[in-house]
């Protein structure tokens, strides 16, 4: 199977994580890293053997089969749509664009380019949540009643990056509230509450690092997340699944398995951060876009998956900020 030639757009620090992975499959071929920062695309280009590159268009070249987009989300809209227009299949970090609006857009321009896309919410190739989606789906828990998230951030990112981000439920609650969505299904209602605890100064900015939201789901069950952007103690990422006949937990608290116990009693370590904590499934969603590109499958989630992940970020975002309980159909509307 000839190697997917791909050209990265964005060298940051998910740009980083992606290329590190790609360095070790056989199914994809770094030629080109585009970044608007020379020294970026230069470095990691030379990590992967690419061309580096400051200039967009050259991530579009005719010998690139696809693009890897890691740009800031402002960006998203712009660069996603300009791939479509180019012919080139997609793979674009979550979430799809800045806005409701600018998503509808990029589903559009995909859709009207017939191009492939496929969005970044990595949980649904991690194997503890296609294990736990499998067994929900099977019935093993019977009627879902309810569910509990928990994403904590080991550190704040810098005021800059926050300022632009979405906020906190839409860069990072995201996550979880896609992974509402593949486990237990859409959203009703959404309320969310929180504050400026780990540092106060972001309240100035309309900013929140804590928040915890509730969740209604339109099949009757209930349930909550709870999102912070500092831990003393390492990444914490938890998902337990409530059913009438039982419950699925989801946590990786150490790393690797194994506890050392002294004088301070047992101890252990933690995962870090996000790589850490779901190197199987950054993993697993390039080998799955690679291969499904080469096989002419659908790749998954698609755009329009994404946008109603994004809906319900943003009406939770929404819920945070105004205090309300936030309807999502009625906040966000259709595709």
């Amino acid at each position: 199977m000839r190697p997917l030639q791909i050209a990265m757009i964005g060298a940051g620090r998910m740009g980083q994580a992606h290329a590190r992975v790609l360095a070790g499959l056989a199914e994809c071929r770094v030629v080109r890293v585009v970044d608007t920062l020379a020294q970026n695309a230069e470095r990691v280009a030379a990590e992967l053997g690419a061309e580096p590159s400051t200039h967009l268009e050259d991530a579009f070249r005719p010998d690139v089969d696809a693009v890897i987009i890691t740009t800031p989300t402002p960006t998203h809209a712009e660069v996603v749509e300009a791939a479509a227009g180019a012919g080139k299949a997609i793979f674009v970090e979550k979430p799809i664009a800045e806005s409701l609006e600018a998503g509808r857009q990029v589903v559009a321009a995909v859709e009207r380019a017939g191009v492939p896309c496929q969005v970044g919410f990595q949980r649904r190739y991690d194997p503890a949540y296609v294990r736990a989606r499998e067994l929900i789906e099977g019935g093993v828990l019977g009627r879902l009643e309810g569910i509990r998230l928990v994403g904590r951030d080991p550190y704040l990112p810098r005021l800059e990056f926050l300022k632009t981000s979405g906020g906190l439920l839409v860069d990072m609650g995201i996550h979880d509230l896609d992974s509402a969505r593949f486990l237990v299904g859409e959203v009703a209602e959404v309320y969310a509450t929180g504050g400026a605890l780990a540092e106060p100064g972001l309240a100035q900015h309309g900013l929140f690092d804590t928040a915890v939201a509730t969740l209604r789901f339109e099949g009757g069950a209930v349930g909550t997340l709870e999102v912070a952007l500092r831990t003393a103690y390492g990444y914490d990422i938890r998902c337990e699944v409530l059913g009438e006949r039982g419950r699925i937990h989801i946590e990786r608290d150490r790393r690797p398995d194994l506890t050392l116990y002294d004088e301070r009693g047992g101890n252990f370590d933690r995962p870090r951060n996000f790589e850490q904590r779901f190197a199987e499934a950054y993993t697993a969603e390039m080998v799955a876009f690679a291969r499904n590109l080469h096989a002419g499958r659908p790749l998954y989630p698609d755009v329009r998956d994404a946008w109603y992940s994004l809906r319900l970020a943003k009406a939770a975002q929404h819920a945070l900020e105004t205090k309300q309980v936030v309807r999502v159909r009625e906040y966000g509307g259709e595709l």
